[in-house]
């Protein structure tokens, strides 16, 4: 750190990356700080229309076309053993309970994972990775699903925007995936790198 206050320019940070120059004296940096890097807010913003939007259209998807009868005829297409005393309305009934907290569990992470993004919390990161990543199994595994169709209680165009959003997904995870190798989470480096 040079001592000669005309050499340095408000905002500098110190060849150890440790402190940043306030333009009368060295100032100590947080613990953990990290700078942005160009990555950082467009990663963020579209991390954060991702899990909104896909929060939306799977509420959506699911009101519209999971219901009842949307039930009854895919478990009937899936040909399901029903045990003794069972009916197919009862299975239909639990599949549809199932479902929707599932869809209702899902939709919560993804607004938390939405305005965190959006809102830079370096926790949502590593939340939204995982995510991500499941989201990129899926679109592995709704080939099967995309491929017999009439199994599934939604049709054929919503199961299509389903995998489109899990392909966005892998796409995330990949990014941020790299992102986090070269630089930290949300692409943001340690100050002096």
């Amino acid at each position: 750190m040079s001592q000669d206050p005309a050499a340095q320019s408000v905002g500098q940070i110190s060849a150890d990356g440790q402190f940043r120059w306030d333009g009368q004296q060295w100032v100590p940096l947080a613990a953990n700080y990290r700078e942005p890097t160009p990555w950082t807010r467009p990663m963020q913003l579209i991390s954060a229309a991702l899990f909104a939007l896909s929060a939306v259209t799977s509420v959506i998807t699911t009101a519209v076309f999971v219901n009842h009868d949307t039930m009854v005829r895919a478990l009937r297409a899936q040909n399901i053993p029903l045990q003794g005393g069972t009916t197919i309305d009862d299975v239909a009934n639990f599949s549809l309970a199932i479902t929707w907290a599932v869809v209702i569990f899902f939709t919560v992470c993804e607004v938390v994972a939405a305005i965190g993004s959006y809102l830079g919390w370096r926790w949502v990161f590593w939340a939204a990775l995982v995510l991500y990543g499941l989201s990129g199994i899926s679109a592995v595994t709704n080939l099967g699903t995309l491929s017999n169709a009439s199994r599934s209680p939604v049709p054929a165009g919503g199961l299509i925007a389903g995998e489109l959003f899990s392909v966005l997904g892998l796409a995330m995870f990949v990014w941020m995936l790299i992102a986090v190798i070269r630089y930290g989470p949300w692409a943001m480096k340690r100050p002096g790198r």
